[in-house]
């Protein structure tokens, strides 16, 4: 994964303050963990969304300063519920040593050959999984192969999934990741042939009832 460098520093606290850098274009942070006092500082507001689309759920060096470099996890983040613009993040800092817990976007991959009907549709059941691994180790994501995929009941569990080496899975690997259904119409479509043969077995049985036939014992 490509490193990933964002400059900070250090910021004071207040409304006004926290105007002045949002108006400069850059956003207010906080910075804690690895049992460090927590720090509060101001990112450039470009500069963070490029590290955010890059780095994703994994590490991003964090220079506060003149300070040492700092390895962070993005724990959450604030936007404007309007224009979606960056309000606020937490940065996380980790130790390479100690493991962590942490949920992983999965991507699919491949082709389901069961999708080369028409009338089917994949859909998904789950976005993220759980793990646990050394900061190092973090995947910028897990892919769903979903080549596995040939009928109508076949599901692609947690379990298949393929986990890089120092990667220990923690979500249950039974719950389905995706899975393959009918479409509406085409669903609605079979439900109707299905109506209308019933209706056809009745009719024929009102016919013959009314001439006083007899049904063969089933």
């Amino acid at each position: 994964m490509e490193k990933i460098v964002l400059q900070a520093e250090p910021r004071g606290v207040g409304r006004h303050q926290i105007r002045e850098i949002r108006e400069a274009n850059r956003v207010p942070a906080v910075v804690y963990g690895a049992k460090k006092e927590a720090q509060v500082v101001a990112v450039d507001a470009k500069a963070l969304h490029k590290a955010l689309h890059v780095a994703g759920t994994g590490l991003v060096s964090l220079q506060i300063g003149d300070q040492a470099p700092v390895q962070v996890l993005t724990r959450e983040i604030q936007r404007d519920p309007i224009k979606r613009s960056l309000l606020h993040v937490d940065f996380h800092v980790v130790s390479m040593t100690e493991k962590l817990r942490l949920h992983i976007p999965i991507e699919q991959d491949g082709t389901a050959p069961v999708l080369s009907n028409p009338d089917m549709v994949l859909v998904r059941r789950m976005d993220t999984i759980e793990v646990e691994c050394l900061p190092a180790d973090i995947p910028a994501h897990l892919l769903a192969d979903i080549s596995k995929l040939e009928t109508v009941d076949d599901d692609l569990l947690v379990g298949d999934l393929r986990l890089p080496a120092g990667v220990r899975l923690m979500t249950d690997p039974t719950h389905i990741v995706f899975s393959v259904t009918m479409s509406r119409a085409a669903a609605e479509e079979e439900a109707a042939e299905a109506e209308a043969a019933v209706e056809e077995v009745e009719v024929v049985a009102k016919g013959k009832a009314a001439r006083g036939e007899e049904f063969p014992e089933a």
